[in-house]
């Protein structure tokens, strides 16, 4: 099955064999050429060979030669140049080239060309991005460099930053100490997204760049805005001796805050109030509400509530504004208050009537 396959792809081949060359009855030798002519290649470059026969010569077969061994064999009737295409070099493709022909009635074939030598290296490597301060997320208005080091200071002419559209953000020169760093002195929301930067040398008078660096990212975030502050109950007014519940949320989720609770425009400090009360912050990764509880409301509970939050981005703790403010009103428990009114009229009717008792009897 598998020579079946075979056979019509070696009928395909132009096998041709080249007799040995007989001193003094070789033809003149072809000129071989390649494009681009550089001193050295970069791996994926490409190249062309070119082999020209002298004029009044003409070809029945071509041959091109990689350091003596035959790469490239056809067959021609024409006078025109044949060509040896390399479409993507590697480094197994360094070497010297020659080319040679076989003219119509000759049974040797020609003298070899000058050699054509070509040596292929890799890509510079990619250079290491970081970012300073290295975060997750940055803040608007905060301020970011990114720093662009190649693993071959000295040999570098200039770096390049690239953002997420791929396009050119900066060029710069290397600084003293190796590298370059391109400066966010103000973020902005439209900064956000992945950045890359390569350097480049100059080699054979022209710029060669380097692989492109792994990417790094570029979170950022609006300041923290106004929390929301409620209670339970809804209304403000609650009986003296019930509980109170006020909740401050943190519109986002980030992963950390510390909330902060006023009343009077005081921060509540549970250690320092005679009002007995205690908060339940969310940790890391948690959600993103506390409460403020006081567990039996008293008259000095009265007053203006208002919360706050502080949010962790990029190691660094940032305040929000302050919420809309509730208003709390703690009223005398009614049922204390009938037991009261009962109580004095009782006794106020029975002193009455032991009066009248008393008048009477005189």
């Amino acid at each position: 099955m598998a020579l079946n396959l075979l056979l019509p792809v070696l009928a395909c081949l132009q096998i041709f064999p080249w007799p040995e060359t007989i001193a003094g009855d070789a033809s003149p030798m072809p000129l071989l050429s390649v494009n681009p002519k550089y001193s050295s290649y970069l791996m994926g470059d490409s190249v062309t060979f070119t082999c020209s026969v002298p004029k009044g010569h003409q070809a029945t077969q071509l041959q091109f030669l990689k350091d003596g061994d035959e790469v490239a064999s056809k067959q021609t009737q024409s006078q025109h140049p044949q060509t040896y295409h390399l479409p993507s070099l590697n480094v197994r493709s360094s070497g010297s080239y020659r080319c040679r022909y076989l003219a119509a009635g000759q049974k040797a074939p020609s003298q070899l060309s000058d050699p054509v030598t070509i040596n292929v290296h890799e890509k510079p490597p990619p250079t290491s991005l970081s970012l300073d301060p290295p975060c997750a997320k940055y803040l608007v208005g905060e301020q970011l460099m990114l720093s662009c080091i190649d693993p071959k200071f000295g040999e570098v002419t200039g770096y390049r930053f690239y953002n997420r559209r791929n396009m050119e953000v900066s060029t710069y020169d290397p600084d003293p100490h190796g590298g370059a760093k391109h400066v966010f002195l103000s973020l902005h929301m439209d900064d956000a997204g992945p950045y890359t930067c390569k350097y480049w040398t100059a080699m054979r008078g022209q710029e060669i760049l380097s692989v492109e660096s792994e990417a790094v990212s570029v979170s950022v975030l609006e300041p923290p805005s106004q929390p929301a502050l409620s209670m339970d109950p809804p209304s403000g007014v609650i009986k003296e001796g019930l509980p109170l519940l006020i909740t401050c949320s943190a519109p986002r989720h980030t992963g950390e805050w510390r909330f902060r609770f006023y009343k009077n425009g005081v921060e509540l400090v549970p250690e320092n109030t005679r009002t007995p009360l205690n908060t339940m912050d969310p940790g890391i990764s948690s959600v993103n509400v506390s409460v403020l509880s006081i567990p039996r409301a008293r008259p000095d509970s009265t007053g203006e509530f208002t919360c706050r939050y502080e949010e962790k981005v990029c190691q660094r703790w940032t305040l929000s504004p302050r919420s809309q403010a509730v208003n709390v009103t703690v009223v005398a428990d009614n049922a204390f208050l009938i037991r009261f009114l009962v109580v004095g009229v009782s006794f106020f009717f029975i002193n009455s009537l032991i009066l009248l008792i008393s008048h009477c009897c005189l």
